[in-house]
């Protein structure tokens, strides 16, 4: 029987107006962290400068960076951020999220002993499901 040391992990790219995220963004990591649902395992930031040129800041490395705690800090490599900023129009900025799932961890293992594995999955934003709810309400 194999015994995970991490579950699943996902990269998100999050993008904002301006340039950072604010204070109440990384308090909501710090909640998801701190309830155990989410291990955070790496934050970059990112800018695309009104000229189109990307700035990359690791978290660890910002002023903020005493208010998180990474487990694995410089997982994101160079190539994943420019890829998930690729489309960060110019003047605005993103997050990069690299997040354990640590909810499914003991599920990715049971599946893989059973010799079983995910094969597709599909995300469907906060806001389409809660639109779609809302304009289908009976």
């Amino acid at each position: 029987m194999t015994t995970f040391d991490y579950g699943p992990v996902e990269f998100y790219a999050i993008g904002f107006d301006g340039d950072h995220p604010g204070p109440s963004v990384l308090k909501a990591i710090d909640d998801l962290v701190k309830s155990r649902i989410v291990n955070l395992l790496d934050l970059v930031f990112v800018r695309r400068t009104e000229d189109g040129e990307l700035s990359i800041v690791e978290f660890a490395d910002s002023e903020a960076g005493d208010m998180l705690a990474l487990e694995l800090s410089g997982l994101a490599g160079e190539e994943d951020i420019e890829g998930l900023a690729a489309e960060l129009p110019p003047g605005s900025s993103a997050a990069i999220l690299v997040v354990e799932l640590v909810w499914a961890k003991q599920f990715s293992q049971a599946l893989f002993n059973a010799g079983g594995t995910v094969i597709g999955r599909e995300t469907v934003p906060a806001p389409v499901v809660n639109l779609f709810l809302s304009e289908n309400e009976n």
